[in-house]
């Protein structure tokens, strides 16, 4: 008997396949120096490399987005016009670099940390979501087995071993939808988040990470279980 196969739980650059039980890279920190520049010179090339390293980033990250396989439209679409907004506004910061005057180049430089939090925000917003919505699609795939799988059972339901195979089935989707859960709530909280926020946010994503990996190892129990019952009907065809 065939099942649907279920997506490896692989996401975007840098995050961990659910195999590995990985922790989710934390958001890397505002590149920034704490010495000050002492002429116009080296505040305008400091800044441009600053939002050039944010424009590289939006880049990557729009690129996961487009190139995730597991995104829900709702989610895919929210943090594309995110990624946009962002990466027009650095753009425009960019741009005015070379004739700003020393007041509008520090201005520019709050905006850019202030009003475009880049690495802090927009980064962990992008890994995370990617992240949650894969294990929840993958969740997803095993419930959607469940009444393939609950039929086969209940066509061996004299045979030697039932017992056990049905007890393993209930708790495999009882992991998969207790991962499912989990992963929703955690994309919908972390897509809340917005610039503004930082640093009190820094928990929301914290708290985020945990849970899915806490989804993640649901997630692994669950496709465990269901391959030992998986085994026990092929082992016992009709």
């Amino acid at each position: 008997m065939k099942f649907r196969q279920i997506a490896p739980l692989v996401v975007g650059a840098g995050m961990m396949a659910v195999a590995s039980l990985g922790f989710i890279p934390a958001a890397s920190a505002d590149p920034t120096t704490t010495t000050a520049p002492s002429s116009l010179a080296q505040l305008q090339a400091r800044l441009e490399a600053q939002l050039t390293a944010r424009q590289t980033e939006l880049a990557t990250l729009t690129t996961d987005v487009s190139s995730s396989k597991t995104l829900t439209s709702s989610d895919a679409a929210t943090l594309s016009a995110s990624l946009a907004t962002e990466t027009s506004n650095i753009n425009a910061l960019l741009a005015g670099v070379p004739t700003d005057t020393l007041a509008e180049l520090q201005a520019a430089q709050q905006a850019m940390f202030e009003d475009n939090r880049v690495f802090v925000v927009m980064s962990p917003q992008v890994h995370l979501t990617i992240a949650a919505d894969t294990v929840n699609s993958n969740a997803g795939t095993i419930l959607a087995n469940g009444p393939t799988v609950s039929a086969a059972l209940t066509a061996r339901e004299a045979d030697q071993g039932y017992a056990r195979a049905e007890g393993l089935f209930a708790f495999s989707t009882a992991k998969a939808t207790v991962a499912q859960s989990t992963t929703t709530s955690v994309s919908e909280s972390v897509l809340a988040q917005t610039p503004a926020g930082w640093p009190a946010n820094e928990r929301v994503f914290v708290r985020a990470r945990i849970e899915i990996l806490r989804a993640r190892i649901d997630l692994v129990r669950a496709r465990a279980d269901l391959r030992l019952v998986e085994r026990w009907i092929n082992r016992n065809p009709s």
